[in-house]
């Protein structure tokens, strides 16, 4: 009989990230960094079921347990603690109060093929990042999330190209900065600018160190800063062909003669088979925004049709993968 572990799996999987997702949300971690502590430690819960909770976090190597008391293990310190600079902890309420509702309506949006936001939660996807930015603790944990992820990516996209050429770089939608500070990092000559929602720029100025100069505006609607090197990362995924195409003109346009344009996607392999995550972003684009994840090729015919030569991209091991496009 063909071994069955791959569909269970499948089948454990989303209680899995569940478990962590309301550990998180509750504030597991975040206490149990103070130090290590027993179920009695939380008093707002039922006593039987936290402690079912914990021992589950124990099980899937988020937590230690010595005899009755529970600590973080290094992995949960680093990446499940809000206070850690590596958090990701915003992305995963992101995904707890956000895209877990809108999968569970996966069926829906692939009869219709369209996004889950007005059915869930009441608005239309023009208001996306207005939902991000509703409130200064929505704002946060999406920035964070943006942050957490970028951290795994940044300073592989910088460094999978030479671009030593290039004297100035704006990261357009950049969130926290990430992309920016390794860009100077790696490239010491070079200066760096953040161009984002004047939201995004308040909570960035907390997060950059005045390394990096922060710019508010729409890049779909504002002038953009003067730059030989553009970057958008995670933001041509989130939209349909003519919305990137009218972007993409945008920077075109106001890049000088071999200036370029660097792009941070997770790439689908050219066959698409694979690779899984990318796929499952790919899904994930289907349920919350008008865009989907794209193959190198894809992306290469679409930045020629914007006028750009030389397109070219490279794997980096992270989630995210990296096109460079030069305008002639």
């Amino acid at each position: 009989m063909t071994d069955p572990q791959p569909i269970l799996e499948l089948i454990y999987a989303f209680r899995r990230s569940k478990t962590m997702f309301a550990a998180v949300g509750l504030g597991v971690f975040d206490q149990l960094e103070a130090g290590p502590a027993g179920v009695e430690s939380f008093p707002d819960f039922d006593r039987s079921a936290i402690e079912r909770l914990l021992d589950a976090c124990v099980s899937l190597g988020l937590l230690e347990k010595e005899g009755e008391t529970y600590r973080n293990t290094p992995l949960a310190s680093q990446y499940l603690v809000r206070s850690s600079p590596h958090t990701m902890s915003g992305y995963i309420v992101y995904s707890n109060y956000a895209l877990f509702p809108m999968w569970q309506k996966l069926e829906d949006a692939l009869r219709e093929g369209t996004n889950r936001w007005m059915p869930v939660f009441g608005f239309p996807p023009g208001d996306l990042f207005r939902h991000f930015f509703s409130t200064p603790e929505a704002a946060r944990n999406f920035l964070l999330g943006m942050h957490g992820f970028g951290q795994l990516s940044s300073r592989e996209v910088a460094s999978a190209f030479d671009l030593s050429r290039f004297r100035r770089m704006v990261d357009l939608g950049g969130g926290t900065g990430h992309l920016a500070l390794a860009m100077i990092d790696r490239y010491p000559g070079m200066t760096a600018a953040l161009f984002e929602l004047p939201d995004a720029i308040e909570f960035a100025r907390g997060m950059t160190g005045g390394r990096i100069e922060l710019i508010a505006g729409d890049f779909f609607k504002d002038p953009l800063p003067a730059a030989d090197l553009y970057a958008v990362g995670r933001i041509l995924h989130d939209w349909a062909e003519d919305t990137i195409m009218r972007l993409l003109a945008r920077i075109y346009d106001v890049l000088p003669s071999g200036g370029a344009l660097l792009v941070a996607e997770a790439l689908l392999d050219d066959d698409r088979r694979g690779p899984v995550d990318t796929h499952m972003q790919s899904l994930n684009m289907l349920v919350c925004t008008e865009g989907r994840e794209r193959t190198l090729p894809e992306y290469r015919e679409l930045l020629e049709a914007a006028g750009f030569v030389g397109v070219n991209g490279r794997r980096t091991g992270t989630p995210l993968d990296a096109v460079l496009a030069f305008k002639s």
